[in-house]
């Protein structure tokens, strides 16, 4: 069979993306050049196991295919819909030679779990250098049911405008707390998870129990979730979290160094508790930057559910900038624990974001236990309703150390009508509350 150079199109486009992943610190996010030299196959539902693998002469199945890839062999798999659960195990492609699976010329590929007991349709365990490209992963329904999973000791993997649909825990009963995934990253104290890229997929319709669309945990470094469309979710749509007791050592239990950019996040709505479009849940040093966030319990959240074992793995050094939130029923923008024995959030800066009719009848923007937040040049803006522009429920001990500057409020209230509760108190006016935390907090307007 002959040798094969190939360059993943796509991707070129998008090779050079610029990012501010920390505080004064730019840096070049660069999805990396897939480059495959190796050999060809293909598969198709019409083919043969006992076939060459050739494009006139298929293998039957997906997971057969994936039994011959080497460093740099590419994997094209025809139209058609695939009942298998794809194992990824010890697969390593190189830095300069990946392995590639992929759709053919963009047909429409699905991996159904239609008819199987909780299924991950594709997991991806101690392997590197690999490309998932345009397939569909679909109709998996069950406890801990997967679309993607992606396990420890796993680095520089690549999932490239795939399709992840119609995922479900199965059953209406939520007491014993059921899980499903559309994407999971999840690592462990000896096996991490680094480098990997989450580019251009289609999440959709997933019942996910008490977990999430598209979740990173325990172990994760350098994960970049860019420019997805999360949608249908009946809980959280994206998710980086940590200090769950995942990883035995305590330093290494949560995301450090991730970047969630670009993505569209729309209805994610749980039945039985608020559930964010975008959440941060004991992750350090994560930048939300440029994404959208739409018709969801809430926006974009930054918290802190556990208490790790040392306060300096607490949820840190996070920045949300330039995303627009709108339209979310309880709240734009959430910093901190909500309950004054569990973690710290701290060193976060929201900057540049607009945020309007979010919280109508609740709140715009919430702060809890949280210490250092810097909240700078973001537009709240609500053209009806009664919202709480600032609700800050609990005393200066446990938010403190708040900076606001160059805001802009607008809401259907006079100034000395609309309601803000801050380190506890109540204020009636907006400049009353000014003179609380300086004149360079931001301006109001009354919405007509």
């Amino acid at each position: 069979m002959k040798k094969h150079f190939y360059i993943f199109s796509a991707l070129i486009a998008f090779t050079f993306i610029f990012i501010t992943a920390m505080p004064q610190r730019a840096e070049a996010l660069n999805l990396p050049e897939v480059v495959s030299k190796g050999h060809v196959y293909y598969v198709s539902s019409s083919g043969s196991n006992s076939a060459k693998g050739s494009k006139s002469a298929p293998f039957k199945t997906i997971s057969y295919g994936i039994s011959k890839l080497k460093a740099g062999d590419t994997l094209y798999i025809r139209k058609g819909t695939y009942k298998e659960k794809l194992n990824l195990k010890k697969l390593n492609g190189k830095k300069n030679n990946y392995i590639t699976i992929s759709s053919y010329k963009k047909e429409k590929v699905v991996v159904s779990g239609a008819g199987m007991s909780s299924p991950t349709l594709l997991s991806i365990k101690n392997s590197s250098y690999i490309c998932v490209n345009n397939i569909e992963f679909s109709s998996a329904t069950g406890l801990e049911s997967c679309g993607i999973f992606i396990g420890g000791a796993t680095h520089h993997i690549l999932l490239t405008q795939n399709t992840i649909k119609d995922i479900s825990i199965g059953t209406d009963d939520l007491t014993d707390q059921p899980c499903a995934n559309g994407i999971l990253l999840f690592g462990s104290s000896t096996k991490g998870i680094h480098d990997v890229w989450i580019y251009k997929n289609k999440l959709s319709n997933l019942n996910t129990g008490w977990a999430e669309g598209l979740s990173v945990s325990a172990n994760c470094k350098r994960i970049y979730i860019l420019s997805n469309t999360v949608t249908d979710v009946k809980n959280i749509g994206i998710d980086v979290s940590g200090n769950y007791g995942y990883c035995k050592d305590a330093s290494k239990d949560f995301p450090t160094d991730c970047v969630v950019s670009n993505n569209k996040v729309s209805k994610c709505i749980s039945p039985y508790a608020t559930s964010y479009g975008i959440y941060v849940d004991g992750g350090q040093n994560i930048t939300v930057s440029n994404n959208t966030v739409t018709k969801c319990s809430g926006g974009i959240e930054i918290g802190a559910e556990e208490k790790p074992k040392k306060e300096k793995y607490s949820t840190s050094n996070i920045v949300v900038k330039g995303n627009t939130v709108k339209n979310n029923v309880e709240c734009a923008i959430s910093v901190g624990g909500y309950a004054k024995n569990l973690g710290w959030v701290k060193n976060v800066t929201i900057k540049n974001n607009k945020c309007n009719n979010n919280g109508l009848n609740d709140s715009v923007l919430n702060l809890t236990k949280c210490n250092n937040v810097t909240i700078k040049n973001n537009v709240f803006k609500n053209t009806s309703g009664e919202a709480s522009l600032v609700y800050s429920e609990f005393s200066s001990k446990y938010t403190k150390n708040i900076s606001f500057e160059g805001n802009t409020f607008s809401a259907p209230q006079k100034k000395n009508e609309i309601g803000i509760k801050y380190l506890g108190k109540n204020y009636s006016s907006f400049d009353k509350w000014l003179k609380v935390v300086g004149s360079k907090a931001g301006k109001y307007s009354v919405v007509k």
